[in-house]
């Protein structure tokens, strides 16, 4: 990797299904990842927690992910785990059963960034996920825009629903000379909440000074049925 990587490291997959239906995806991502054997795999190289997310599709005014798309979130000790998963011969097997097509990437924790992490309230039992992801003129501006924005906006967030917030720097490895990128990841536990606040002009207008091109916006929602998570 190009610089030190900050642990424990971030995976996301986003992709579109290969299955003719989510449930169908379902199905088949609980007998291969899923199964007994694959999560033992996964956990002995060491991924710590794996969720699972379908498009929050009552979010499309301000999200870009779409039917027949699925997300997955990991954390990992180290990305050196990542790489060996995902170079047996039986993970690549199982992506391609399970994807038409999918973005694995891993993020390292934002070197002096703002977060925070509160429990959801009882009455508030949504669980979404919000994404922005972008290239950046300087990851060290876009923490401190990013810090402004979240301080300062704190105690709408919170009263909106909002449970988390990270920020994480892209991990290239050593040939990659593609931009750096900064992915924010934002959960809630009320829709309407969320909906308000990423449309609260004042609050996200200071995001356009960062971003080098339009950034990815995402809204998910914790997927339907009975996933294997860990």
């Amino acid at each position: 990797m190009s610089t030190p990587a900050e642990l424990p490291v971030f995976l996301t997959v986003r992709g579109t299904f290969k299955p003719p239906t989510l449930e169908a995806m379902r199905i088949l991502h609980n007998e291969t990842a899923g199964s007994e054997r694959g999560i033992a795999a996964a956990r002995a190289l060491g991924d710590l927690s794996h969720k699972v997310y379908a498009p929050c599709l009552q979010a499309s005014k301000t999200s870009g992910a779409k039917e027949g798309e699925l997300l997955f979130l990991d954390v990992w000790e180290n990305p050196k785990g990542i790489m060996d998963f995902f170079s047996s011969a039986e993970t690549q097997a199982a992506g391609g059963n399970l994807f038409k097509s999918r973005d694995p990437t891993v993020w390292m924790p934002a070197r002096g960034a703002f977060s925070f992490h509160l429990p959801a309230a009882m009455n508030k039992g949504e669980r979404l996920v919000g994404l922005i992801r972008g290239p950046v003129k300087s990851p060290e501006a876009a923490i401190a825009v990013f810090q402004t924005m979240g301080t300062q906006g704190l105690r709408d967030a919170r009263r909106r629903g909002q449970t988390s917030h990270d920020l994480f720097v892209k991990l290239n490895a050593p040939e990659d000379r593609s931009p750096l990128e900064i992915l924010g990841v934002d959960t809630w536990s009320s829709l309407p909440g969320l909906l308000e606040h990423y449309t609260d002009n004042p609050h996200m207008a200071a995001l356009g000074s960062i971003f080098t091109a339009p950034p990815q916006a995402s809204v998910w929602e914790q997927a339907p049925g009975k996933w294997s998570e860990w």
